[in-house]
């Protein structure tokens, strides 16, 4: 979280046990709700792995746009990985919990 510049990553490793139950959806509203109006965070990200389909998906449930990837940008386990970054503005967080 960088207050001066107003912007935040979220972001979460789930036990595999918990995997399905909605708890990073809902963790990560939470998460994202207490830097936009208690913060004062205007730009809050989620990096996640290109073939991460579940974190995709919750960037998609938290109202995200799909900024761009990063070309094999992250070292794991030996091999380059391509990342995603999807972000919200406070105005378009604001404005998805006045729609729900």
């Amino acid at each position: 979280m960088d207050i001066e510049q107003g912007t935040a990553e979220a972001g979460c490793w789930l036990e595999p046990s918990a995997v399905g139950r909605g708890l990073v959806t809902r963790a990560a509203r939470v998460i994202i709700d207490w830097a936009v109006e208690e913060r004062g965070i205007h730009r809050v990200e989620w990096w996640v792995s290109a073939t991460n389909e579940a974190g995709i998906a919750v960037a998609r449930r938290l109202g995200m746009t799909r900024d761009g990837v990063l070309r094999a940008s992250y070292l794991y386990r030996g091999e380059r990985h391509d990342e995603e970054i999807w972000s919200v503005l406070a105005p378009e967080w604001r404005a998805g919990k006045q729609a729900s």
